[in-house]
């Protein structure tokens, strides 16, 4: 019998970036990134797993906005211009790179990739969800859910109708795409505030993943600390983030992904390509940006990068995932002397770190799981939710108000940069709840307003927007998401209030922010009146 259990959890996530007013959207391709980078590589190895009878379990959080996106016809239109535009560039290298052995097999091997990955995306009918439900129903993965736009929920607080919106919404997307019901949730950015549970539990979610400090810090202290869930007093379980398998991946000095053999992030074709060659396959603007071709590897703290080199790459990822499976068996080992019950190793991560910024992560995921299923592994790879199924004592516990961003609070969602959102935002969110509560029984088109009403509310409460805001990123991209999904709130506002209804701007909003198809807008109703 295996001393204990390891989960690793893997947060998929994209903010709703469809622009189809747009011509080339620098933004959709973050979600074409991550497609071609982490989502189809993962699917790829979980068939490989499958295929050679490797016996796993592992978790996903895809967030509704991501579920979303993942199944529109126009965004998969688009991921398909996209990756055979990637492919005839790497023909092009291809061809280019002949007199240079080095570009020239690695040429080969992104032509190849490539190649692979429009087969697996070919194979499940150009929607990756279908693999994800193939995987569910097979039993190696457990897909849990988030809310409905991803945010930051105890910053809704001050109108808990908006919290109330967001899960609801988020567990009906889950069930209209799964088929079924989530047992678990992703609360965004790990955020945790007291009485959350409250409305997790009306909406049937038995668990939920919290940042460390939400159970060391938790009332009365936990005996087991993150090795063990806590319930909190509406029965919730919270598990907490392990963190030394965190620091082991996510540390920028000790962390894997910064091994000098690991592909370069920052050194593209697309930047290194005189304009001229590689202006076909940029953006249309002329604005150079990723190509997904990157030749060099990290090599060191240096300005001058060697050829990457994929079997140098593949054996370091080799030792990385045996070194990865030793310190899980050393932390099991010391901590079950002192558990009556199996101790559980959580180990979540945002899923783009997972190809995207570590380009051998999805290899480093296959190869961790096939180690684990060696003889010597004293765990077993579980999910949280089969962990409870199984476990024997769950300790009572209120879970720290806490997030996993910076230090652990609230402040990189609130701060100087980003709190000018938040009066509009709960201005917006009073607003709605009084429309909710007005209009019992509205016409057809009243109904078509209120609902989008609702959308470009929750697409402004994105915990995205403050983020890269703090983070000083794609800043002006994210000021404006917000302000024109206020903007347009305001105008259906005044439009259903004023009663001065533009049926033709109507249409045009319901096209572009089409998200949420079968939106009831009565999911705002008072407390008082649901209750």
């Amino acid at each position: 019998m295996k001393k204990g259990d390891v989960s690793i959890v893997l947060h998929s996530h994209m903010p709703f970036i469809r622009h189809p007013e747009v011509i080339d959207s620098i933004e959709e391709r973050w979600l074409f990134e991550a497609m071609t980078e982490c989502y189809l590589p993962l699917i790829q190895v979980y068939d490989s797993l499958i295929k050679d009878k490797i016996n796993f379990k592992i978790t996903m959080s895809i967030t509704p906005t991501l579920m979303s996106m993942l199944q529109d016809n126009y965004l998969n239109k688009r991921f398909s211009e996209y990756i055979h535009n990637a492919l005839e560039l790497s023909e092009k290298e291809i061809k280019k790179n002949k007199e240079n052995k080095d570009l020239y097999n690695l040429s080969c091997f992104y032509n190849e990739r490539f190649k692979e990955l429009i087969n697996i995306y070919n194979n499940y009918d150009k929607n990756i969800i279908n693999a994800f439900k193939k995987f569910v129903k097979i039993g190696v993965l457990e897909v849990i859910t988030s809310s409905a736009t991803h945010a930051f929920l105890p910053l809704l607080d001050l109108n808990r109708e908006a919290i109330k919106a967001q899960i609801s919404i988020g567990v009906k997307s889950y069930i209209k795409t799964m088929g079924q019901s989530p047992k678990g949730i992703w609360l965004p950015e790990c955020a945790y505030s007291k009485n959350i549970d409250e409305i997790l539990k009306e909406f049937g979610i038995k668990f939920f993943i919290s940042e460390d400090k939400a159970i060391i810090n938790a009332n009365p202290r936990p005996l087991y600390g993150t090795y063990k869930p806590i319930a909190t007093t509406n029965g919730i379980c919270a598990f907490g983030r392990d963190m030394d398998s965190s620091k082991q991946v996510w540390s920028s000095v000790i962390g894997y992904p910064g091994d000098y053999s690991y592909r370069e992030f920052y050194r593209d074709l697309g930047y290194d390509a005189p304009i001229e060659y590689i202006k076909p396959y940029i953006n249309k603007g002329g604005i150079r940006i990723d190509t997904g071709i990157k030749y060099y590897k990290i090599t060191g703290k240096t300005e001058r990068k060697e050829y990457y080199n994929r079997e140098e790459a593949m054996s370091k990822v080799k030792l990385h995932a045996r070194h990865f499976a030793e310190e899980r068996c050393k932390q099991i080992e010391k901590v079950n002397i002192d558990i009556k019950d199996k101790p559980i190793i959580v180990a979540p991560y945002d899923t783009e770190l997972y190809g995207h910024w570590w380009f051998e992560g999805p290899d480093f995921i296959d190869e961790f799981i096939r180690v684990s299923s060696e003889n010597w592994i004293n765990y077993e790879l579980t999910t949280p939710w089969k962990y409870l199924l199984q476990s024997k004592y769950v300790q009572n516990c209120e879970p720290a108000a806490s997030s996993w961003g910076e230090n652990s609070d609230y402040s990189v969602w609130l701060n100087k940069s980003n709190h000018w959102i938040y009066r509009d935002l709960h201005k917006a969110e009073r607003n709605m709840i009084k429309l909710a509560n007005t209009y019992q029984n509205p016409t057809e088109i009243e109904r078509r307003i209120l609902n989008q009403i609702a959308r470009e509310l929750l697409l402004a409460e994105a915990s995205d927007w403050p983020f890269i805001i703090k983070n000083g990123t794609s800043v002006e991209y994210a000021v404006n998401r917000v302000n024109l999904h206020l903007e347009r709130f305001n105008r259906l506002y005044d439009m259903i209030t004023k009663d001065s209804i533009d049926e033709s701007y109507l249409e045009k909003i319901e096209q572009i922010d089409n998200i949420f198809s079968d939106l009831d807008y009565r999911v705002y109703l008072s407390y008082n009146k649901t209750h």
